[in-house]
Protein backbone atom coordinates (compact mmCIF):
# COMPACT_ATOMS: atom_id res chain seq x y z
CA UNK A 1 0.00 0.00 0.00
CA UNK A 2 2.72 2.47 1.28
CA UNK A 3 4.92 1.65 -1.89
CA UNK A 4 2.40 3.63 -4.15
CA UNK A 5 2.16 6.66 -2.31
CA UNK A 6 6.04 6.78 -1.22
CA UNK A 7 7.44 10.03 -2.57
CA UNK A 8 10.66 9.47 -5.07
CA UNK A 9 12.61 12.68 -3.68
CA UNK A 10 13.83 11.21 -0.22
CA UNK A 11 17.05 12.67 1.14
CA UNK A 12 17.24 15.24 -2.28
CA UNK A 13 16.84 18.53 -2.15
CA UNK A 14 13.19 19.24 -3.51
CA UNK A 15 10.87 22.24 -3.73
CA UNK A 16 8.91 20.70 -0.77
CA UNK A 17 11.63 21.81 1.47
CA UNK A 18 9.67 25.25 0.80
CA UNK A 19 6.90 25.65 3.70
CA UNK A 20 4.34 26.55 0.08
CA UNK A 21 4.81 23.74 -1.89
CA UNK A 22 5.12 21.33 0.62
CA UNK A 23 1.71 22.54 1.91
CA UNK A 24 0.47 22.17 -1.76
CA UNK A 25 2.11 18.29 -2.35
CA UNK A 26 0.71 17.66 0.87
CA UNK A 27 -3.21 19.03 -0.39
CA UNK A 28 -2.21 16.76 -3.68
CA UNK A 29 -1.21 13.62 -1.59
CA UNK A 30 -4.01 14.09 0.82
CA UNK A 31 -6.29 13.90 -2.43
CA UNK A 32 -5.21 11.16 -4.47
CA UNK A 33 -4.82 9.07 -0.97
CA UNK A 34 -8.69 9.91 -0.57
CA UNK A 35 -8.69 8.86 -4.66
CA UNK A 36 -7.34 5.69 -4.26
CA UNK A 37 -8.25 4.49 -0.55
CA UNK A 38 -11.03 6.33 0.35
CA UNK A 39 -12.07 5.80 4.16
CA UNK A 40 -8.59 3.67 4.35
CA UNK A 41 -6.46 7.13 3.47
CA UNK A 42 -5.28 8.22 6.55
CA UNK A 43 -3.81 4.68 7.19
CA UNK A 44 -2.33 4.66 3.47
CA UNK A 45 -0.69 7.70 4.80
CA UNK A 46 0.36 6.35 8.12
CA UNK A 47 2.04 3.17 6.93
CA UNK A 48 4.32 5.60 4.40
CA UNK A 49 5.08 7.97 7.45
CA UNK A 50 6.09 4.23 9.24
CA UNK A 51 7.98 3.54 5.90
CA UNK A 52 9.99 6.39 6.02
CA UNK A 53 10.77 6.57 9.87
CA UNK A 54 12.23 3.54 9.83
CA UNK A 55 14.45 4.02 6.46
CA UNK A 56 15.43 7.29 8.42
CA UNK A 57 14.12 9.43 5.55
CA UNK A 58 13.09 12.60 8.07
CA UNK A 59 11.56 15.24 5.60
CA UNK A 60 9.79 12.19 4.01
CA UNK A 61 8.81 10.90 7.06
CA UNK A 62 7.51 14.91 8.17
CA UNK A 63 5.87 15.20 5.02
CA UNK A 64 3.85 11.86 5.47
CA UNK A 65 3.01 12.57 8.75
CA UNK A 66 1.40 16.24 7.67
CA UNK A 67 -0.31 14.75 5.35
CA UNK A 68 -1.58 11.85 8.15
CA UNK A 69 -3.16 14.08 10.25
CA UNK A 70 -4.82 15.97 6.88
CA UNK A 71 -6.47 12.58 6.50
CA UNK A 72 -7.63 11.59 10.02
CA UNK A 73 -9.77 14.95 10.34
CA UNK A 74 -10.97 14.78 7.13
CA UNK A 75 -11.58 10.85 6.21
CA UNK A 76 -13.75 9.28 9.13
Amino acid sequence: MSRILRNSASGEHSPRQDGFWQKHQQEEMVEAAIHLYGSEAATAAAYCALDAWTERRHSDYGFWFEVFLRLRDRVN
